[in-house]
């Protein structure tokens, strides 16, 4: 097959429209930030996102329930997922927006971000990146486009972030996005049930827009003003 042939081919392709696509609609979000594609995962894509958190030095942060966590046999196979496979998800959260993020040049999953319910009911992002992602100032990217997606396609004014008392690399990197740090409970539980030590962060803006893609209803009005 020739080059131009095969691009022409590429983009025809269920795989091509899910990669080249550009703009939100009701199938999901998608958003751009230089070499990283963030948007709404297939099956596939949410596997190896999992996957890409569920080792021992994610976990001491996250803290899963065992039966989420990937186990290291299928870790591996989960991560080659090529990115723009797969069916689509259909058991999503029911009260989280989750967006993978795509490395588009070494056509690879490598995190997943998300704006969800938090403790107080209230929007909350966060989110984690594969282990050879960490510690190389891509988890600032990774915050960055959870309060992208927060303001400027779920229409929210206000987003609020936690990190555990101790994970200084997400601290920094929620700051280098933009949160400032404020008051907030003392202590967060992880889903495990474990109780923790909480830094709370925030970020604001005066004008929030809303997107064609699917949208947070269950949070409470106020949020979006």
């Amino acid at each position: 097959m020739l080059p131009a042939t095969k691009g022409i081919f590429d983009r025809l392709t269920r795989r091509g429209r899910l990669m080249s696509k550009r703009t939100c609609d009701r199938q999901g979000h998608v958003l751009r930030s230089g070499r990283f594609l963030f948007r709404t995962p297939t099956a596939w894509e949410y596997a190896a996102a999992v996957a890409g958190g569920s080792d021992p030095a994610a976990q001491r942060w996250l803290g899963w329930q065992r039966d989420s966590i990937v186990a290291e046999p299928v870790r591996a196979d989960a991560l080659r997922v090529v990115p723009g496979t797969g069916p689509d998800w259909t058991s999503p959260d029911p009260q989280s927006v989750d967006l993978v993020m795509i490395d588009v040049e070494a056509n690879r999953c490598i995190g997943l971000v998300s704006v969800h319910t938090g403790e107080d009911g209230g929007p909350e992002t966060g989110g984690y990146l594969a282990p050879g992602y960490r510690g190389r100032g891509h988890g600032r990217v990774l915050f960055a486009a959870g309060l992208t997606l927060a303001h400027e396609h779920l229409g929210l004014a206000r987003v609020r972030a936690g990190a555990e008392v101790g994970n200084v690399a997400s601290a920094r990197s929620l700051q280098a996005a933009g949160l400032a740090r404020v008051a907030g409970p003392p202590t967060y539980r992880l889903p495990d049930g474990r109780i923790t030590e909480a830094w709370w962060f925030q970020h604001d803006v005066p004008r929030p827009t809303r997107c064609g893609g699917p949208q947070a209803t269950w949070f409470p009005v106020s949020s979006a003003w």
